[in-house]
């Protein structure tokens, strides 16, 4: 019986693991209303996303040998860890692979298809971050959950942020504004670490205060990177015009 259990707890946990991944991807590309990405394309994004977590763990890691100070419990020490260590290695390493694979690609005519691109970059990312910090923390329902209603989704609105910016840039680029262009390639990939940041130094404060402005800024992400969706996926932001 307690063998049973113990394969029970463990599928659960895969399932809660991989499950806000398949929930968000689904909606994402069902929200691509005009002309879908091919799947074998999304499936190589996710594949690569997988990828930039080693990539960025490699970073972190070798920043915190640098830091060392960066560890230490104190409020300069969180901030400094939460930018500069883990939202900056995370955020680049996951907008290298967006764009090196995904500026130049013959699918990239439409605005929303830059958040197909980085959402799925970016579950791959959260996806495997997810199941090692799930199986690393006594396998915990309760710690499965929260995880699958926050961190995983917030993995994915820093993705939609990202690729609000990029697709911005991209429809410069195709005007030949080229300041616009690099102006918004540079909030492509600032403006989700400074987000990514906030959260994590709100998260690692955890005092009541702290875990209330988290709330209130994790509802208003929620709404805006909707937003966001819904107003690219819209039929009018074809990039290159017929």
């Amino acid at each position: 019986m307690e063998y049973l259990i113990n394969n029970f707890n463990i599928i659960l946990l895969i399932i809660l693991s991989i499950l806000p991944t398949l929930l968000i991807g689904f909606f994402i590309y069902k929200k691509d209303i005009i002309e879908k990405e091919p799947i074998s394309f999304l499936l190589k994004l996710f594949l690569l996303g997988t990828l930039s977590t080693g990539v960025a763990l490699f970073l972190e890691i070798y920043a915190e040998e640098i830091f060392p100070f960066s560890l230490e419990n104190n409020i300069l020490s969180i901030i400094f860890r939460s930018f500069i260590i883990i939202s900056f290695s995370e955020e680049l390493v996951k907008w290298i692979f967006t764009y090196i694979t995904c500026w130049k690609n013959k699918h990239f005519n439409y605005m929303y298809d830059a958040i197909v691109y980085c959402v799925f970059i970016s579950l791959g990312f959260a996806t495997i971050e997810n199941v090692v910090a799930i199986f690393s923390n006594d396998s915990s329902i309760i710690f499965a959950l929260k995880r699958g209603l926050i961190t995983v989704p917030m993995h994915a609105i820093f993705g939609i942020i990202a690729g609000y910016y990029m697709a911005l840039a991209k429809k410069y680029e195709k005007r030949r504004w080229y300041k616009k262009c690099k102006k918004n390639h540079l909030l492509s990939f600032l403006v989700p670490m400074m987000v990514h940041g906030t959260f994590d130094t709100l998260l690692f404060i955890s005092s009541e205060i702290s875990l209330i402005i988290l709330t209130i800024f994790i509802v208003y992400l929620y709404f805006s990177s909707y937003f966001k969706v819904i107003k690219l996926s819209g039929k009018k932001n074809k990039i290159i015009r017929e």
